[in-house]
């Protein structure tokens, strides 16, 4: 005892000079040698902070204590001591020796001492600290531990008409069109034999879901009696803007936690005293509220960076972080920690063009499909989506593939004539009323093979729920052919039907009354020489009229403007 206490008097007069060169606890604020009370400052245990509101259970989520111990360099002995309500003792994060002049940082993980989640509510932090002298200090904060997060997401923009909510065409294999939610394109709440939304039964926090990749049918989940139903707990669907709009996510905040004991509880919040507000932050900006005093099951609008001013498809990664201040105060502190949530986003140049007499759920929005279609295609051939142009580029020259990495036509198909197997030009997913464009994306279900008509009419609805105005199908009259390359042929051929080649007629397509026109069930043969085998590629998508007329056929081709078709 009589030499720690020597050393202590040895390291106390040390340590003046120390502290008297602004070290590092006259830095944080803390009385300098001797300002505690007494002559080498009696005072020797300093509270600086410790986190005011945490959810342990949140990324990163945890309670950091600070505090100083004199500038005398004699060791404490310190223990760290947190209590309950109740005062019972529920973990010591810390016990052991430390030194003085140094600001003591710890952190409590949330967890009690034998590992498990701490319940929502008030404790109690201690901070005891005994000198050399055996004299003890204690230091006491008060925290409040939370269940902070989300259970829905609302996606909205601000402005009518600049979101669509997303379609899927099967169910379980079978054609039914699902539009997505519009009240919550993102939902994370319990299952009906589960205890909460926000946490799983053994407490630890639920997983955000992750996006939904599937284009063609969307989330499904398994009944207890065997049968298949939409997904009602737990998914993550695409959103679709217009290009440039500006996105407002409408976020439900959870109610439910699960207790250390197992059994449903709270959340510990609104707590007396305090707001508490959410802020996203994604790669390109944050995510501004205005609600200022959330409570659990209530909500607030949060208003985010434009999405890209180009058509095209991004993940975006959110995360959403909780901040909090004495009411009526001004400075917000961070609680710490973040929940992640990732959305896919798409955008469309315009709003989506349909039939005048179209109705049904697969009218809601652009199909998932044949959105994601468009961006491989754009990401293909490096096209960057910025205007009408493009999108028919794209959508022209990917639809029939055969170029680069698209080794085939789109969902393998190949034109209907004796060359390729086929039975002489039929039309086999529809006529010019109606279209079959789910049955074509769902692996080519009525066929292997396609006629002008159905490249026609599937390329028509596929760029007016793309948000590509005034489309129309265009019929031309009977023709001797020059050299073509039909869609998924190996060739250029001269010889279509074997011994004929020509059409009774031909459908195509165009946005402008047939003054440009764009046909993605063949290629002209751009090499000079149209009546001559091999052939250079020409895609046909805005293709003058004139020029595309004399690649295509001898003599002049008649026209005639229709509508393009409901779709189913």
């Amino acid at each position: 005892m009589l030499r720690r206490h020597g050393w202590f008097l040895a390291s106390l007069a040390a340590g003046a000079c120390l502290i008297a060169g602004a070290g590092p606890l006259a830095a944080q604020g803390l009385p300098p040698p001797g300002g505690g009370g007494g002559k080498f400052g009696i005072d020797f245990l300093h509270g600086l902070d410790a986190t005011r509101i945490a959810d342990p259970k949140l990324e990163g989520g945890q309670v950091v204590i600070r505090y100083g111990l004199d500038w005398a360099r004699s060791p404490y002995a310190v223990t760290i001591t947190i209590r309950d309500k109740n005062d019972a003792i529920v973990r010591v994060p810390f016990s052991g020796w430390e030194k003085g002049g140094t600001v003591q940082r710890h952190v409590w993980d949330g967890r009690d001492a034998n590992g498990a989640w701490c319940d929502p509510g008030r404790y109690v932090i201690e901070v005891a600290a005994l000198d050399s002298k055996q004299r003890r200090q204690t230091e006491e904060f008060d925290c409040n531990l939370v269940r902070l997060g989300l259970k829905q997401i609302e996606c909205r923009a601000v402005g009518a008409g600049n979101e669509w909510q997303t379609v899927y065409f099967l169910k379980r294999g079978a054609y039914k069109f699902y539009a997505t939610p519009a009240t919550g394109e993102w939902l994370s709440t319990r299952e009906s034999t589960e205890l909460a939304d926000l946490d799983l039964d053994n407490a630890d926090p639920r997983p955000a879901p992750a996006i939904w990749n599937a284009t063609d049918e969307a989330v499904m989940e398994q009944t207890s009696i065997g049968s298949w139903i939409y997904e009602n707990d737990s998914y993550n669907y695409p959103l679709c803007y217009r290009v440039g709009a500006t996105p407002e996510f409408v976020v439900k905040f959870g109610t439910q936690s699960v207790r250390a004991d197992g059994s449903v509880g709270g959340c510990g919040y609104p707590v007396a005293g305090y707001d508490l507000r959410v802020v996203g932050e994604s790669g390109n900006g944050d995510w501004i509220g205005s609600n200022l005093a959330i409570a659990p099951n209530t909500t607030d609008t949060l208003v985010g960076p434009a999405v890209s001013a180009n058509a095209g498809r991004v993940d975006r990664k959110i995360a959403w972080r909780f901040e909090f201040r004495p009411t009526g105060g001004t400075a917000w502190e961070p609680v710490p920690g973040r929940f992640r949530t990732e959305h896919r986003i798409y955008t469309i140049l315009d709003q989506p063009y349909w039939h005048p007499n179209g109705t049904g759920t697969q009218y809601t929005g652009p199909w998932v499909e044949v959105l994601d279609y468009l961006c491989d295609y754009a990401d293909e051939f490096g096209l960057t989506l910025s205007s009408p142009d493009a999108v028919v580029e794209a959508l022209i020259k990917g639809f029939f593939g055969q170029s680069g990495n698209l080794l085939t036509a789109i969902e393998d198909v190949r034109y209907d004539c004796p060359s390729e197997g086929g039975d002489g030009g039929a039309t086999h997913y529809g006529g010019t009323s109606t279209v079959h464009l789910s049955h074509l994306l769902n692996n080519h279900d009525d066929g292997i093979y396609v006629n002008c008509t159905d490249c026609a009419t599937t390329t028509s609805v596929m760029l007016a729920m793309l948000g590509t105005a005034s489309m129309e199908l265009v019929r031309l009259g009977s023709m001797t052919l020059r050299a073509i390359w039909g869609i998924g042929c190996d060739d250029y051929t001269l010889d279509l039907w074997g011994g004929s080649h020509g059409f009774s007629y031909h459908h195509i397509i165009t946005r402008d009354g047939a003054t440009n026109i764009s046909d993605a069930c063949l290629c002209v043969d751009e090499d000079g020489d149209p009546n001559t085998l091999g052939g250079t590629p020409g895609y046909n998508h805005d293709r003058d009229w004139d020029n595309y007329e004399a690649l295509l056929a001898t003599g002049n081709v008649t026209k005639q403007l229709e509508k393009i078709p409901k779709v189913d």
